[in-house]
């Protein structure tokens, strides 16, 4: 062996080994969680009109119109000749409700036909008859009533865009009229106690979803069904308050105002000058709601969805790569 010693390589040290990590994509952070009913019961936006707000531009929208008044004078009037002429008997105190919104007008013309003719053929003609009388005058008011909101004045302009919604509103009176057929079929399994809580929630909900509407019809055009989503989704939209003034407008337009309304239980042909009173003040007090929801989906139209809104699936961020050993 030789003496020299054998000098051997110190091991090189390898680099360390880099681990190979993939970058992970930004995740947007989830939207928070709306509550439970927050579309219903959730807090007021302050960027769109409150409830008290809304109502007195819809009462103000009305007293400064003359034309809109006189409309609350005479509809009522023709509408108790001719009910008189059809042989009508019943208390004049149904007055009240002649212009209400659908669908408690259609509850009212359910109740007067009923009273007319009975649950028979007669019955379906003047139901049907009623639907589209009744259609054709509310769709005329909506034009009416948006054109005093928006300029504080009536001309042949807003009848013209009244006219366009008459599909729309047609099909918001068929729509009235079959839900409250299926709640007096269905609700009364629930028993008198459910069942009638069920049929007055039934029928908030029905103004609930359908009450943007008409309004929507005169500012928009758009053919009836998709007029019809959008006042849904509208009536959806978070901090509207929009269930809290469809059920402060059953409220007053059914037990409060029939309930007090002079010559309630009276049965005659020709009603008391109090009677008059009353019919014309409530009326004047439904065309102002028609008001009211017209001021407010102005207020909110730019906001509506066009399409339904869709919850977002938030991606989890990818594993992380596994180090080699």
């Amino acid at each position: 062996m030789s003496g020299k010693r054998s000098r051997r390589r110190p091991p090189q040290k390898r680099p360390p080994t880099q681990e190979r990590t993939s970058t992970p994509a930004p995740v947007s952070e989830p939207e928070p969680r709306r509550p439970f009913g927050g579309a219903l019961f959730g807090r007021s936006d302050p960027s769109l009109p409150s409830i008290p707000r809304s109502i007195g531009q819809g009462v103000l929208a009305i007293i400064t119109t003359p034309a809109l008044v006189a409309i609350a004078i005479v509809v009522p009037f023709l509408a108790w000749i001719v009910l008189v002429a059809l042989g009508f008997e019943g208390s004049p105190a149904r007055l009240v409700d002649v212009l209400a919104l659908p669908p408690i007008s259609t509850y009212f013309d359910l109740g007067t036909g009923a009273s007319l003719a009975g649950l028979g053929t007669g019955f379906l003609v003047f139901t049907g008859v009623a639907i589209v009388v009744r259609g054709l005058i509310t769709a005329l008011l909506t034009g009416w009533i948006v054109e005093a909101v928006e300029d504080r004045r009536v001309s042949r302009y807003g009848l013209y865009r009244g006219v366009a919604a008459i599909p729309t509103v047609l099909l918001v009176q068929v729509a009235s009229f079959s839900l409250i057929v299926l709640g007096n079929l269905i609700f009364p399994a629930l028993g008198p106690g459910i069942g009638f809580l069920a049929f007055v929630a039934a029928l908030v909900g029905g103004l609930f979803f359908l009450g943007f509407a008409p309004a929507a019809a005169v500012r928009q055009g758009r053919p009836a069904t998709d007029t019809i989503r959008r006042s849904a989704r509208a009536a959806m939209l978070p901090g509207t308050r929009q269930l809290m003034l469809c059920a402060l407008y059953f409220f007053i337009a059914l037990p409060v105002v029939v309930g007090f309304a002079p010559g309630g239980k009276e049965v005659t042909a020709n009603p008391q000058l109090s009677t008059w009173i009353a019919a014309l003040l409530v009326n004047v007090l439904h065309l102002a709601f028609m008001a009211t929801f017209a001021y407010r989906w102005i207020a909110i139209e730019p906001i509506v969805p066009e399409e339904p809104v869709r919850l977002r699936r938030t991606q989890a961020p990818p594993p992380a790569a596994r180090k080699r050993r």
